[in-house]
């Protein structure tokens, strides 16, 4: 019986491992060798809520003058060409 009970606990912890390694997965992206942390990264409608800006063709006009760095996008081809954007502030937007 002692056996099984060892058997027990050692399937409870991996199982408890297993779930925090499937918990941080949902947490990132990997693309191109690079870690992308999803809570600080989100798509430009989600950036738009954030931080309360009326429209994401503003957003959208920001990357293409560099007031959003270029190391602060990227495009998800394999997520139907999804950009994603850094979630920081960029301009001072009332």
């Amino acid at each position: 019986m002692l056996s099984t009970s060892v058997d027990k606990k050692e399937f409870e912890k991996m199982m408890s491992e297993t779930e925090d390694a499937l918990q941080e997965a949902v947490n990132f992206l990997n693309k191109d060798g690079k870690r992308y942390e999803m809570h600080d990264w989100v798509t430009i409608a989600e950036y738009c809520k954030r931080f309360n800006i009326k429209n994401t063709q503003t957003v959208s006009n920001w990357i293409k003058r560099g007031i959003v760095p270029k190391e602060n996008t990227v495009v998800i081809e394999e997520y139907n060409n999804i950009r994603l954007v850094k979630a920081v502030p960029y301009h001072d937007h009332p």
